[in-house]
Order: structure tokens, then C-alpha cells, then sequence
């Protein structure tokens, strides 16, 4: 871990969280961070690349996006759904402008950006059937955007790659269901959270780790998973834990990255074994002395540019795949 990251993720750890967490405290950590001060400390987005919220007329609940689309695209493009981290709690559009923007001006895609329901005051699995309800939409409304619903990628960080990882199975399951029905081409998941019991060797050693120790990680589960309640979910149900799916077949091709100061890298690559065993195409990334979230603070971690590299290659692998006539192309690195 570099100087800038220790000094970064050292003020993060001292940060104060109450348990349970008043609505002001909620406001004021959610507020998304003045683009030009992101800019700054988080990284830019192109100017080629137009921004533009939205709300989806999903139900129950009509959910917040913010799209990403280059200026000077024609025709149907491929579709990126991108699911930001927080765990479960936090985490705001604005914060996963720069990924997302790099995304949308370098693979040549429009990129949808989800802003799903936060817990505590919306605890599993309100996040996740967001995320599923947006994903299902955006697929089926794809020519809304000019894009291409045979060309969706999914991407998902942190507790985003959590709620991927269950979109891209229900969808599998949907598609079982109803066949024809639309579905993904890839998934890219960024250190994902994929089983809640936190049981893993590197969860259990790594008590102590930047960004994300083991008391952030157990209040962030007092907040998502509460237990106690009427409808408490158990942290090893496969609503809320993809790795504890029965089955992990008939997935699209996966990249998972993962980071070695890490709590979260050992579940993040069970469940690339997982994928593997179950014969899913999955390429691995381990980044050793990377911090957990390192993709959100591209200004502070050098390898957040090489986990940007691999998501783009991966993710036109996978359009180029699935279509005769490819439009898109990654850009040179820079």
C-alpha cells in the first residue's frame, strides 16, 4: 500500500459510526461529493461523455440512475448496468462517476449507473430486488438509451458486486423460465462481497485492515442483515450470499477482480472458483498490495488504472462475442 492510500484510508477508519446510525449522520456521509472537488480527489470524467440522470418507472419503487453516453455515438450501443459499493449503507452515484465514465468513453458504451435503496432504513433484500427490478428494465427498455439489449454487461463493486452476482443468477433463472428472454453477455465484479457470514481466512486474519476492518465490516451487517426480526435474513442465505447458490452454471463470462489487503478477497475468489468448477469462463485478477474499493480512488492507487484496463478488455471480449458486426473497441491505455 502506497503513502497517498495509507494517509487516505487512515482518515476513513477514523470516520465515526454510530450504531444505529441517525438520519442526519445518513444524509450528510451519503452526500455525493461537488464534481469538481470528485474531480480532484476521485478523477475525471471526459468531456466526450454526457451525463444525464434519470428515474425508472420500476415498481414499487421508481429507482434513480444516472447514464453515461459518448457525445459522438451512433447507432445502438452496448449496454454497461453498473451497481456502485458502499456496503449496503453507503455509497452514492457521484462516487462512481469516474469508473463509470471510463467505462462508457472507452468501451464505446452507454453505461447505466443504478442508485438503489440503502439500508439501514431499507435492510436486505430491498437493495438487491432494486437492482434486479432496474436491471430487468433496462434490459427490456435497452432502445430507450440506444442501446443494444443483446449486449449487456454487468458491473458491480463491492456490495455492488454482491447484488450483481444475484442479479446475473436470477436472470439466468429468468431465462431458464422464459427462454428468449433478455440477459447479460458478461459480468465484472470488483472485489465483490459474496458470502455475508464473513467466515473466510482472510476475513477472520485481516481484523485490522485498511478501509474495511472487522468492525466496519460487522456494522455494516447490523445495518443490511439484521437480526432478531420478523423477516431477518440469515447471512449464509443465498438471497444475500451468491457464493452459497446451489448452482453457478449457465453464467456469463466473469471477471473478478480481487485485492490483497483485503478482507473480502478470499470470498471474492471462492466464488471465482466457484464460477469455474461450474464451468463458467472466469478470468481472476489478484492486485497483492491493493486496499479494498482501490478502483473508487484511481487519484491515490496505481492499480486501480491496471483493474480499469481488465474490465474494459473484458467486458468488449464479451460484445464482441455476441455479436457478427463488433462496435466497439477498447481505447489505447491513457
Amino acid at each position: 500500500m502506497n503513502r497517498r492510500t495509507r494517509l487516505l484510508t487512515s482518515a476513513g477508519r477514523r470516520l465515526p459510526r454510530p450504531d444505529p446510525p441517525p438520519a442526519s449522520y445518513l444524509r450528510r456521509v451519503r452526500r455525493e461529493i461537488p464534481r469538481p472537488v470528485a474531480r480532484v480527489v476521485l478523477g475525471s470524467v471526459s468531456r466526450g461523455i454526457a451525463i444525464t440522470d434519470h428515474v425508472l418507472p420500476t415498481t414499487p419503487y421508481a429507482v434513480p440512475v444516472r447514464v453515461y453516453r459518448p457525445r459522438r455515438a451512433v447507432g445502438p450501443l452496448p449496454l454497461l448496468v453498473n451497481l456502485h459499493g458502499g456496503g449496503f449503507v453507503f455509497g452514492n452515484l457521484g462516487g462512481a462517476d469516474w469508473l463509470c465514465g471510463q467505462l462508457a468513453d472507452r468501451v464505446g458504451a452507454v453505461v447505466v449507473s443504478v442508485d438503489y435503496r440503502l439500508a439501514p432504513e431499507h435492510p436486505a433484500p430491498t437493495p438487491y430486488e432494486d437492482a434486479w427490478a432496474a436491471t430487468r428494465w433496462l434490459l427490456e427498455h435497452a432502445t430507450t438509451w440506444g442501446a443494444d439489449p443483446g449486449r449487456t454487461v454487468l458491473v458491480g463493486e463491492s456490495a455492488g458486486g454482491n447484488l450483481g452476482a444475484l442479479v446475473t443468477l436470477a436472470l439466468r433463472d429468468r431465462q431458464r423460465a422464459e427462454p428468449g428472454a433478455p440477459g447479460l453477455v458478461g459480468q465484472v465484479l470488483l472485489y465483490p462481497s459474496t458470502d455475508l457470514t464473513m467466515t473466510s481466512a482472510s476475513a477472520t486474519a485481516m481484523v485490522d485492515a485498511p478501509v474495511l476492518s472487522k468492525r466496519a465490516i460487522d456494522w455494516y451487517g447490523r445495518q443490511y442483515v439484521p437480526q432478531g426480526l420478523p423477516h431477518s435474513i440469515l447471512p449464509d442465505d443465498p438471497r444475500v450470499s451468491p457464493l452459497r447458490a446451489v448452482d453457478h452454471t449457465d453464467l456469463p463470462p466473469a471477471l473478478v477482480v480481487a485485492a490483497g489487503l483485503d478482507p473480502l478477497r478470499d470470498d471474492a475468489l471462492a466464488y471465482a472458483a466457484a464460477l469455474q468448477r461450474a464451468g463458467v469462463p472466469v478470468r481472476t485478477v489478484l492486485y497483492p498490495d491493493a486496499v479494498h474499493g482501490f478502483v473508487s480512488i484511481p487519484r491515490f492507487e496505481p492499480a486501480a488504472a491496471q483493474a480499469l484496463d481488465e474490465a474494459v478488455t473484458h467486458a468488449v471480449s464479451c460484445l464482441l462475442a455476441a455479436t457478427v458486426h463488433p462496435t466497439a473497441e477498447p481505447h489505447p491505455k491513457g
